[in-house]
């Protein structure tokens, strides 16, 4: 006996099946924050788009090496509404939704607890260009917002104004949201983030430390093997 589908099944299965690829490495890069020290414990939330408006976010209170694909959550982007879940979202969809909301390019959204960045924002430290790498995944500017109590509306709006035209921002005492237009993208943003906390903060322990200046900056990133280099991450899965 022969089986046919109508083209909308059609549709779903093929739909799904790319959802659950695409989940599966958000799932992956996630469980590296935690073995990163990027996160702790439950900390931190990851999303990622699919070309159907639904982002896909982790959910709340449960550690990522303790996740299963099945456990992010469905919401749609332009409504908020969750789609079906057996679990409850993570706190800050508010801010998932707001970037999404403002970028179309932007397909995944990390946010998380890295140790140097937040020590940093809590004595008023910016984190600036350094290095190469800094420059090429993040640009000149990595902007910070004052504290503000999380999971907020207030807080979602704040961050997501910084997104109209960066790809990183931190939450002052709190931590940092990179975005991609891959899931690798957006983790090796939030990597380089950290490092240039953390090589800021030895730097300064030594002494007065360099930064770059905006002509060495442009420099860089007019490099054609670095535009090469962060072409091959934006298209990456």
């Amino acid at each position: 006996m022969e089986i046919r589908f109508t083209k909308s099944i059609k549709v779903k299965i093929i739909t799904e099946i790319s959802d659950n690829f695409i989940l599966k490495n958000l799932l992956s890069f996630s469980k590296k924050m935690l073995d990163n020290g990027l996160v702790i414990g439950p900390g931190g939330n990851t999303s990622i788009k699919n070309d159907n408006d639904v982002m896909y976010i982790s959910p709340s209170g449960i550690p990522f090496n303790e996740m299963e694909v099945d456990d992010f959550v469905p919401i749609n982007i332009v409504s908020g509404k969750i789609l079906d879940s057996r679990l409850m979202p993570s706190s800050e969809v508010p801010l998932h939704l707001r970037i999404y909301q403002i970028r179309n390019d932007i397909k995944c959204i990390i946010h998380a607890h890295p140790p140097h960045i937040i020590a940093l924002s809590a004595v008023n430290i910016k984190i600036e260009p350094l290095f190469p790498d800094f420059v090429v995944y993040l640009g000149l500017e990595v902007p910070q917002i004052p504290y503000v109590t999380p999971c907020t509306e207030d807080m979602g709006k704040l961050v997501a104004d910084k997104f109209k035209n960066n790809v990183s921002c931190v939450l002052k005492n709190h931590g940092a949201v990179t975005v991609g237009k891959s899931v690798k993208e957006a983790y090796t943003r939030m990597q380089v983030l950290e490092s240039g906390a953390e090589i800021l903060f030895k730097a300064k322990l030594l002494g007065n430390p360099k930064i770059l200046s905006e002509n060495e900056v442009n420099d860089i990133l007019n490099l054609d093997i670095e535009k090469y280099r962060k072409k091959l991450l934006e298209d990456s899965i």
